[in-house]
């Protein structure tokens, strides 16, 4: 794998040559960035929402999943600032369906479509927040441009592109309280961010380096319900008596402490402008760290030692504090240094055409994680070390490489009715999962399995996947007030080289064709009328066809091969009526996916990837953004959605069909108001609602407020900036304001808050 890195920057290298020594010219002009136009129609025919980093000022953002938190129908679970499993969930698709979203930035795809669930979080950190000038945001996939891992929808974060010299750096504090069962602390970090960008000639050149450091709130609270025999020990202090989310009773006894990450991420891009052919190439690389090591053990005998492993005396009632799957209070640690490499060329084409081709190229240099066998006060840690019963987890070979090439006229044929864009799709990923027992104390792996000791389940497991992609859209307006767009996406796709432990699984190769259609009525100057519909096909991902991973304590993973590829019909009717400086939007849309690939659990503790039969989607958006709201400062982007995903058909268990789908609020809203006290000061205030739902298939999970649930939320944030000078400016906010106490299965984060300072030279 190192040849292909060392490959990798090579093309890079000979890119960034290539621009340096290219003759630049001597005066500036604002240039039209070509791929901008590549594609309007992805834009027409899918509803979509975008907001611009001017607007983004007016809340706290630490990392770029902030920019999207007050989106329509969308979610990020940012369980802390820093967390690497932020994953996405937009309309009927859940956060824990994270191969359902694409998410991009500068055409470079940031989304993790090796894994899923809450492993294929997008590389959110391989972006910097002061790197952003707008995010949007296309729902669904209507458009032939993207694959059916759009069926939730599609993310593009756009970065600023150098037209002068800018200095800017940025540093900012946050602190967050946690008061929850027998933990009360405050936790805090910082981030600083600090850039060089230039346009020099036709030359474009930026740098970057930014880094987070943060110790986030304890993730895993520790519950056991009544145990059996005679308790070992009596507890004098720290049982905290309460319920589970199946609403069972029981004692919380421990919580997994705060979660320390740290990451350092290095970025450059190159930008270059000949006469009619635009090059662009950038490089990033992410060092980031994260340790769980001061476990939180409530439980004290009247010595005020703490009881580990042990059945304990709470009020007469034995608990069992051992044997329950989440009471091994293991510590942990993960180091990760990933590699992202991209390359795009645009060029205006004789006759009306554009193009525009991209290479990139991610790879993890490295990423293990280790977790002990016990915490180290246990009675038992030693002994559990001595047999291995700690665990070592590495990616290897680990990666992807994506090639896009697109062209697109606006007349076509001479016709300035007919509008054609067609391309040509790659990508190839590799997944190499390898897991070992291991001695935490010694270092030491168990070397009597080369590919994990059989005897626990812990085998290392992979593969490969690959899709070959033609698509086109065609557009006609068939008069001045109605227009015509229609779709077609041809996908060949192939798995191959799957292992799990020493056995090999077939190949495997699918092929599939996604039709698009859509149609808009200008009824007046100001409103707009659109109805779409698209087929779109999401092929299993190589987590779900080949990685098996036993989690210990009865708690395992099981991949299948023979998955079929999620096969979606999608409905919206948009209406779009202007108003002055802004907007209101509706759309109206339902959807029907078979053979959804969801990890079904077992009553052992086992869970697999078996495909739920049907989930059938429908909800209503509204959407009201306005400018300077009756002639004043004001500001308002607000909107409401309301969406019902039902279980329609599950051959497996038919007990789930009519039962809400896991993880799917019925109501979502979001609020941001921001207002201009004056040249040198604005304030801003935010607000994102959530109605609760349910984490289980079968909808089990009564229990609120409690760790495991899916709780409603009411978020409220505030900020105020002070333009100190031209250069200089100061900021401070507060989100989770009332600190509102929810679980997305973990808890969210209690009241934080920001300060920070920006300074910039030039423009």
């Amino acid at each position: 794998m190192l040849g292909h890195v060392f490959s990798r920057l090579s093309q890079c290298l000979v890119i960034a040559l290539t621009v340096n020594f290219a003759p630049m010219a001597v005066a500036l002009e604002e240039v039209t960035v070509i791929a901008d136009q590549v594609f309007k129609d992805t834009s027409l025919v899918s509803p979509s929402s975008s907001i611009s980093a001017e607007q983004l000022e007016a809340i706290s953002i630490t990392t770029v999943e902030d920019a999207l938190a007050h989106e329509p129908s969308l979610i990020v679970r940012k369980r802390f600032i820093g967390d690497p499993n932020g994953v996405i969930g937009m309309r009927g698709s859940n956060m824990f369906q994270t191969t359902r979203s694409m998410v991009f930035v500068d055409g470079m795809p940031l989304h993790y479509h090796l894994q899923t669930r809450y492993r294929g979080a997008p590389r959110w950190s391989l972006v910097s927040p002061g790197e952003i000038d707008n995010v949007e945001v296309i729902y669904g996939a209507f458009s032939a441009e993207y694959s059916g891992n759009a069926m939730g929808g599609v993310v593009n974060m756009n970065t600023r592109r150098p037209d002068s010299e800018r200095i800017s750096f940025e540093t900012g504090y946050f602190a967050q309280e946690y008061q929850q069962q027998d933990t009360n602390e405050t936790y805090g970090g910082y981030r600083t961010y600090g850039s060089y960008e230039n346009k020099i000639g036709n030359l474009g050149v930026f740098a970057s380096y930014t880094r987070l450091d943060n110790e986030g709130q304890p993730q895993t609270q520790l519950f056991t319900k009544s145990g059996s025999g005679t308790a070992s020990a009596s507890v004098s202090s720290g049982a905290v008596l309460g319920v589970n989310e199946a609403s069972e009773a029981g004692i919380y006894f421990a919580d997994s402490g705060p979660e320390s990450s740290k990451t350092d991420l290095f970025k450059a891009k190159l930008f270059y402008d000949l006469d009619r052919v635009q090059l662009r190439g950038s490089i990033a690389y992410e060092d980031r760290t994260r340790v769980e090591d001061q476990q939180n053990n409530f439980l004290r005998d009247s010595a005020g030692n703490p009881i580990f492993d042990r059945r304990v005396d709470v009020d007469g009632q034995v608990y069992d504090t051992f044997s329950y799957g989440r009471s091994r209070m293991q510590q942990r640690s993960q180091e990760r240094d990933s590699l992202l490499i991209g390359a795009g060329v645009s060029a205006e084409l004789n006759n009306g055409w554009i193009s525009d081709a991209f290479y990139s190229y991610f790879n993890i240099l490295d990423d293990v994680e280790i977790r002990s066998g016990n915490h180290p006060l246990a009675d038992s840690y030693i002994a559990d070390n001595e047999a291995y019963k700690a665990r070592i987890t590495e990616y290897d070979n680990t990666g992807w490489q994506i090639f896009d090439i697109k062209f697109a006229t606006e007349s076509w044929l001479g016709n300035d009715r007919q509008r054609l864009s067609v391309g040509l799709h790659y990508d190839d990923y590799e997944l190499n999962y390898i897991v070992d027992d291991y001695n935490s104390i010694a270092g030491l792996r168990d070397a009597d399995e080369t590919d994990g000791n059989a005897a626990t389940g812990r085998a290392d497991s992979g593969g490969k996947a690959s899709t070959s992609a033609l698509f086109l859209q065609y557009g006609y307006g068939l008069s001045d007030h109605w227009d015509l767009s229609l779709g077609l996406r041809y996908e060949d796709w192939q798995a191959e080289d799957g292992f799990v432990g020493a056995n090999p699984t077939a190949e495997r190769a699918e092929t599939g064709w996604s039709p698009k259609f859509s149609l808009a009525w200008e009824a007046s100057d100001s409103l707009n009328l659109r109805y779409s519909l698209a087929r779109a096909l999401r092929f299993p991902v190589i987590e779900e066809l080949y990685v098996n991973d036993n989690q210990g304590a009865g708690a395992a993973v099981i991949s299948d091969p023979s998955l079929k590829p999620e096969d979606g019909v999608f409905h919206n009717l948009s209406f779009v009526q202007a108003i002055d400086n802004g907007s209101v939007r509706v759309n109206l849309f339902y959807e029907v996916i078979d053979d959804v690939i969801f990890n079904q659990r077992a009553t052992n503790g086992t869970s697999t990837f078996l495909p739920v039969g049907e989930v059938t989607t429908s909800g209503t958006e509204f959407i009201w953004e306005q400018r300077e709201i009756f002639a004043s400062a004001l500001d308002i982007r607000f909107n409401l959605s309301h969406v019902k995903a039902e279980i329609t058909d599950n051959v497996f268990n038919p007990s789930f069909e009519g039962k809400q789908f896991p993880r799917s609020p019925r109501w979502r809203s979001n609020l941001i108001l921001s207002y201009k006290l004056s040249p040198q000061w604005d304030m801003g205030t935010s607000v994102r609602y959530a109605s609760n739902s349910f984490g289980e298939l079968d909808n089990s999970d009564t229990g609120s407020n409690v760790f495991g649930a899916q709780d409603s939320f009411v978020f409220v944030g505030a900020k105020l900036n002070w333009q100190l000078s031209s250069a200089l400016k100061l900021s401070t906010g507060v989100d989770n304001l009332f600190t509102e106490e929810a679980y997305v299965f973990h808890p969210w984060p209690g009241r934080t808050y920001h300060v920070q300072a920006k300074y910039q030279l030039g423009q």
